[in-house]
């Protein structure tokens, strides 16, 4: 009987690529602790330490079959997890420079061609999370942004109070900022002015 705690990273290595599902969970057990802290240190954000540790484990098992070392098994995990880490702060950098763009389009009014696609999807995207918006809401909502009434012209037209109207506004701008998943640091309110 194999002790799979005993065994050597080459060896688990080995296993692994026979589909050792034991061999594996060893693997798991042995650098999902240091791993994580690897990421963790890097990112600073316990959810996406997590995700990609779990990430690059799910790969491993996915991979095993084909899985070659030409290094030790621990400098392949950790370059496995600085380089996922890489990846998601270049793309993190490229989300930003889009949404700087966007903001920068709607402070100028000019198109910046790179960033066409990118502003056609996100327009979408709004419309579509608008349209689900509760009825009273989405009705406050578009006449606020959308015909640029005032609050006390809209509590007017709908016969509620100016408060109301605050409220709907504010409550439609809280629930589109989570759906769409804008950066705090966008002024998503300045945003829905200036895009409609």
């Amino acid at each position: 009987m194999i002790i799979y705690s005993a065994l050597s990273d080459d060896e688990l290595a080995f296993l692994l690529q026979k589909a050792d599902h034991v061999a594996y969970t060893e693997i798991y057990k042995r650098y999902w602790a240091l791993l994580y802290r690897n990421a963790y240190k890097m990112l600073h954000d316990e959810d996406e330490a997590t995700d990609i540790v779990q990430d690059i484990f799910t790969k491993l098992w996915e991979k095993a079959e084909h899985f070659q070392l030409t290094t030790s098994l621990s400098s392949y995990l950790y370059a496995a997890v600085r380089n996922t880490i890489i990846t998601l702060i270049n793309r993190n950098k490229l989300k930003r420079y889009y949404h700087a763009s966007l903001e920068d389009f709607v402070n100028r009014g000019e198109y910046i061609t790179e960033n066409t696609i990118l502003e056609k999807e996100l327009a979408a995207k709004i419309e579509k999370e608008i349209a689900a918006l509760p009825e009273k809401m989405r009705l406050v909502f578009e006449l606020s942004r959308k015909s640029n009434l005032s609050y006390a012209e809209i509590a007017e037209k709908l016969d509620i109070s100016e408060g109301t109207v605050k409220k709907q506004v504010h409550n439609a701008i809280k629930i589109l900022r989570f759906k769409i998943g804008h950066s705090s640091r966008m002024n998503i309110l300045f945003f829905f002015k200036g895009f409609f």
